[in-house]
């Protein structure tokens, strides 16, 4: 109509739906909150970071227990034979070695008792005389084991009990003594004999003594790109190639962080990673980068500042170790908090290079045997870990705190009503969900239900009538939450009890694949 006037209307406010994806770039310590990628976590406790998913870490059991020992067990060392069948696997506890390659009971060595202390280094050598699992502690004297039995390695030249940690380079072991700078080495294809120093005084120029010794390819195999690194408790790296009674030449010598703990080597394919105050340094990066520079080279770089602050706080104690774990596809660092009472472990994913933290895993050391995981507990307990749906002795508690999200309008405020968490499960898990927003972290965490399906039973349904129980399932539910600000992180966390009933057979299944969040946009501007 000619001269009308209209009036527009404000529109009707209407939820939209928006999809958070599972943190699989995994635990993130570094970012700032209002920039954290939506991929990462603030928070990630007992879950892996998988390339689709996060999954909880699978539980650990008994293995065998060190009775009447209940010192800490402090060294675990495999024997590799030439066929499985004589593999060993042996720990450390107290003044004993015990053979754990059984589940059944372990079995003291009556010839290697009465040691000074259990913190062995060790190495599988092989010789023309056949293959030797090499021990030393640094106040014992070396000592091998040939297949059948424990011996004590016959070595002069040097003082023996002052034989610490160990690494094989050139077919010779080549040996770090205590509180000494200068290391030595054994004849060729030998396992004891006469050892002869090698001199590095005045290799290095800040002092203290040599920590670790470890073998390092360029190439990938053995060859004239094989070195020698020497590190000292002083972060200096001097690196070698050629042999003592040959041509030996200094190739550099390289500055890093303070190593910690004697296993603060790893070997990593044909590279080395050094456990130091830096963080986790390949060895290969770090001598081609300025130690001011050194965060680029980590792989620790996304939780460097935790590296740190563990390195400050817990780098004295005993339990630092970096253990490769191909099977798992998982590396893990061992953090010592208390010494003997409370280790965690920082746990990386080789393939995607994410990170994530377990905690309920007290390990003083750590060990691959048959590609197997094993560790060594506080109180005479041999455990093998990554080996079924749940811990024997204790529930795994899970921790998720999501990045925080805008959900695509960031200068929007928002009100948040509604989740749902896309979770796979077999219905086993206890778990809550809260909404925090606007980066405050104290939002009230609200239990969410897995309603069962009528399942048969066995022996007491009738057949061809009872519905068989699924083995896991997709959760989808939605559920409500509270929250009104401009952006939104998703917390989940729970408890994965003992089994199904207490039910030592039970597996778990548990997996994060996303969230979505009903947002109502400037519903109260």
């Amino acid at each position: 109509m000619r001269g009308a006037r209209y009036e527009v209307l404000p529109a009707a406010e209407l939820a939209r739906g928006v999809s958070l994806p599972a943190p699989v770039q995994g635990w993130d310590a570094i970012s700032p909150l209002a920039k954290m990628d939506e991929t990462r976590a603030i928070t990630l406790d007992n879950l892996f970071p998988q390339p689709g998913y996060v999954e909880i870490r699978k539980g650990h059991r008994l293995h065998n227990a060190l009775t009447p020992v209940v010192a800490p067990v402090e060294s675990l060392m495999a024997y590799h034979a030439l066929s499985t069948a004589d593999d060993k696997l042996f720990a450390a506890a107290g003044t004993e070695i015990f053979d754990v390659t059984v589940t059944t009971s372990a079995t003291i060595d009556s010839s290697v008792s009465g040691l000074a202390n259990a913190r062995f280094q060790h190495i599988n050598f092989s010789t023309s005389g056949g293959n030797f699992l090499w021990i030393a502690n640094g106040e014992d004297t070396p000592m091998f084991w040939d297949g059948a039995v424990w011996a004590t390695a016959s070595i002069s030249g040097i003082t023996p009990t002052d034989v610490v940690s160990m690494a094989a380079y050139s077919e010779r072991i080549w040996m770090v003594l205590k509180d000494e700078i200068s290391p030595a080495y054994l004849p060729t294809d030998s396992i004891q004999g006469t050892a002869e120093i090698f001199d590095l005084e005045g290799v290095f120029n800040k002092g203290g003594y040599l920590m670790a010794i470890g073998s390092w390819s360029r190439d990938g195999g053995q060859g004239p790109d094989d070195y020698i690194a020497f590190i000292t408790s002083r972060g200096e790296v001097a690196i070698y190639s050629g042999d003592p009674e040959g041509n030996v030449d200094l190739a550099g010598v390289y500055e890093m962080g303070s190593p910690l703990g004697r296993r603060c080597l790893t070997k990593v394919g044909p590279d080395l990673a050094v456990v130091c105050v830096d963080g986790v340094l390949p060895l290969s990066r770090a001598i081609n980068t300025d130690r001011a520079a050194t965060l680029n080279a980590t792989i620790t770089a996304l939780i460097q500042p935790v590296m740190n602050a563990s390195a400050r706080d817990w780098g004295a104690n005993f339990g630092w170790q970096l253990t490769s774990y191909p099977r798992g596809t998982r590396a893990i660092l061992n953090v010592p908090v208390t010494e003997g009472v409370e280790q965690v472990q920082y746990v990386m994913n080789t393939v995607t290079g994410a990170w994530c933290r377990f905690l309920g895993e007290n390990a003083n050391c750590w060990e691959i045997f048959q590609d197997r995981l094993f560790y060594g507990g506080n109180a005479g307990q041999v455990i093998e870990a990554d080996c079924q749906g749940f811990d024997y002795d204790a529930p795994i508690e899970f921790n998720l705190e999501g990045a925080f999200n805008y959900c695509k309008n960031r200068g929007r405020l928002k009100d948040f009503t509604m989740c749902r968490s896309l979770l796979l499960t077999d219905g086993q898990a206890a778990v809550g969900l809260a909404l925090n927003v606007d980066f405050s972290r104290n939002a009230a965490v609200n239990s969410l239900s897995f309603p069962s399906d009528p399942a048969a039973l066995w022996d007491v349904a009738q057949w061809d009538a009872g519905v068989w129980p699924e083995t896991s399932r997709i959760v989808t539910d939605w559920n409500a939450v509270e929250g009104q600000g401009f952006c939104a992180s998703v917390r989940l966390q729970g408890t994965l009890q003992v089994g199904v009933g207490g039910s030592a057979s039970a597996a778990a299944v548990f997996q994060v694949n996303g969230w979505d969040l009903l947002v109502v946009d400037g519903a109260f501007m």
